[in-house]
């Protein structure tokens, strides 16, 4: 991640973030490796299968569904719901630059309160 050029609501404090996309025979496999500023970290990972079922899902502090799709080549959506009216949604696509991608993050907590992120990804 490249901290310089993402965003973050404001109490939203990252120190890294990596994503890895892997193929998987039913879609890909999506990994997420995230360490807070207080040296907390978490990892998740799930297939996306990309044709918009919900299926179980259990990560970081959500435990529900999760539905993934291609909204068109390059984009990419997995809305997690969480219950109790919280949610998870990621909408990964590619940046006008190479070798990056875009990660926007939106968080909706089961107090209705809503975080957001646009994390600009580098290829390593």
């Amino acid at each position: 991640m490249n901290p310089a050029r993402s965003t973050f609501s404001q109490g939203v404090e990252i120190k890294s973030f990596a994503v890895r996309i892997e193929p998987h025979g039913k879609g890909e496999v999506f990994t997420i490796d995230r360490t807070e500023r207080d040296g907390r970290t978490r990892s998740s990972s799930s297939i996306l299968y990309f044709d918009g079922a919900a299926r179980d899902f259990e990560g970081f502090e959500c435990s529900g569904t999760q539905i993934s799709r291609r909204l068109d080549r390059e984009t990419v959506e997995i809305l997690r719901n969480c219950g109790a009216g919280a949610w998870t949604k990621f909408v990964r696509h590619a940046s006008p630059r190479p070798n990056e991608l875009v990660l926007e993050i939106t968080d909706q907590g089961m107090d209705g309160r809503r975080f957001e992120e646009r994390l600009i990804l580098e290829k390593q």
